[in-house]
């Protein structure tokens, strides 16, 4: 034997443990020469009991016994050994070669039986038949731990199917559909279909078309896929669908969530917005349930010809369908029933709540609502009263000192500011323009005349017309006429609103 080949095996050896059963004293001292210059650890017991405990207490990966020993047999100890660790590598040495022994040594599954004399050469390629056999295996497991942990830290979500069953999903799957365990998540994959929302052009489940086995026919092809998170947001992922080879049936079916691109929109802009309004309908429902259930006052307001007309209500109830029911004084309902919508207003809402009216019922003090969405500005924030003039009122607007000859109309005027409409606009006409703005209104039957420059702030294209908002200068000969106007004004509509 060389010393090169001994020298080869140690380092192939080094950590590896060893356990050396052997009753025979002489063949003890002579084993232990080479087995010293091999294993890190030699434990050394002259009966299978002894070895029994030292190997509970040390856990060699490699074991070297002797079938008779005081006691219990080799073999028997082998049996009892791989109990504890079935992977222990046993190599059985014996004076005899009997069948009954080399039976008793394969149903004990040990790695080698040696039959005594045993030559140097002969065990020295027996043990390095064993720790090539350890050697491989805790290979093996390193790199299938390794594969199990690349699968568990994906940041893509993995599930891997047989058939329709569920083997194994990561850790990233498990916190997006937040269950605890594989058997949780296995109980909605069976109806997984159902959490896939539609959308133009993505995979999910209609009459004709079943998922997972368009995926699983399509192996490797990349599907869009619209899923909703905890939080309700919907989450837009690349499903593709690996075939495992030489497995029947096996997929890795991988979810990469690429909301973050905001490509929803382009596959179905229609879709995504109707999904934002369920969303924030559902948002504003639960408000709703909260401002009843602690019994909180709600403000609404409405508009006459620009005249706010505000008052608090209640909810007598907030339906699981959508539906609420609002109470409030009389003066408001016939300010509903004119406008047929309202703008609500409370602590609890970010924004106020534009809602569409379904029914006005005067007897009960009801009022009934479907639709709902928050918008942009707050009427009890806004910074000026707005009217809408009298129909005899005229205007005529100046720009880059020509008169417009264009058909325009006043919607509405405040202090600050007006809404204009124009059939179309002048030519350079556009936002941060330069204009003037002369008015004529009329209080009772006087006319008042207002002549102020201004400047555009926003001009919105409608479908034959375009409407123009102006902010007029800080003029306060002009300012003061036009406080006197809205404040006549107000006054007007407020008896024409109390005739109706």
């Amino acid at each position: 034997m060389s010393v090169e080949k001994i020298v080869e095996l140690q380092k192939k050896a080094q950590g590896l443990k060893l356990l050396y059963a052997e009753d025979n004293k002489n063949l003890q001292q002579q084993a232990l020469k080479v087995f010293t210059k091999i294993f890190s650890d030699v434990f050394v017991c002259g009966n299978a009991q002894e070895g029994v405990e030292l190997f509970k207490k040390h856990l060699p990966e490699v074991v070297i016994t002797d079938i008779n020993m005081p006691g219990i047999s080799g073999i028997e100890m082998a049996k009892r050994i791989k109990k504890i660790e079935p992977f222990t590598k046993v190599i059985i040495t014996s004076a005899f070669d009997d069948k009954e022994h080399l039976f008793g040594a394969i149903d004990a599954n040990v790695s080698k039986y040696l039959k005594k004399p045993i030559s140097v050469s002969v065990l020295v390629d027996a043990i390095e038949h064993v720790v090539d056999e350890v050697l491989f295996e805790k290979n093996k497991d390193m790199f299938e731990h390794y594969v199990r942990d690349v699968f568990q830290y994906q940041d893509t979500m993995l599930i891997l199917v047989k058939g329709q069953e569920v083997l194994i999903v990561n850790k990233k799957c498990l916190e997006f559909f937040q269950k605890g365990s594989l058997e949780e998540f296995r109980e909605i994959f069976a109806d997984f279909g159902k959490l896939f929302l539609k959308h133009n052009n993505f995979l999910y489940n209609y009459e004709g078309m079943e998922w997972l086995k368009s995926a699983k026919e399509s192996n490797s092809k990349l599907f869009n896929v619209k899923m909703a998170d905890s939080e309700g947001e919907s989450r837009h992922f690349i499903l593709k669908a690996y075939k495992i080879p030489k497995k029947e049936d096996t997929f890795i079916l991988s979810f990469d969530d690429i909301t973050e691109l905001n490509l929803l929109i382009v596959y179905d802009k229609g879709a995504v917005q109707k999904e934002k309004q369920e969303n924030q309908k559902k948002i504003i429902h639960n408000i709703f349930e909260i401002i009843k259930r602690n019994n909180s006052n709600i403000r609404i307001y409405n508009s006459y010809k620009g005249l706010n007309i505000s008052n608090v209500g209640t909810l007598a109830d907030v339906n699981q369908d959508g539906s609420i029911v609002l109470q409030t004084q009389y003066l408001q309902q016939r300010a509903i029933k004119i406008n047929n919508y309202l703008i609500l207003e409370s602590e609890l809402f970010p924004a106020a709540v534009f809602c569409e009216v379904v029914n006005v019922d005067f007897e009960k003090g009801e009022v009934l609502l479907k639709n709902y969405k928050f918008i942009d500005n707050k009427p009890s924030e806004q910074e000026f009263t707005r009217v809408e003039p009298e129909e005899k009122h005229q205007i005529t607007l100046f720009f880059e000192g020509r008169k417009i000859v264009i058909e325009s109309r006043l919607v509405n005027v405040s202090v600050g500011g007006a809404k204009i409409v124009l059939s179309y606009l002048p030519a350079g006409f556009k936002e941060q323009s330069e204009i003037v703005v002369d008015m004529v209104f009329y209080i009772e039957t006087k006319p008042l005349i207002v002549n102020i420059k201004a400047k555009v702030k926003n001009i919105i294209e409608q479908k034959k017309e375009f409407e123009v908002i102006v902010l007029f200068d800080e003029d306060r000969g002009a300012k003061h006429l036009l406080t006197d106007y809205v404040a006549s004004r107000q006054m007007a509509l407020i008896r024409e609103f109390k005739k109706l």
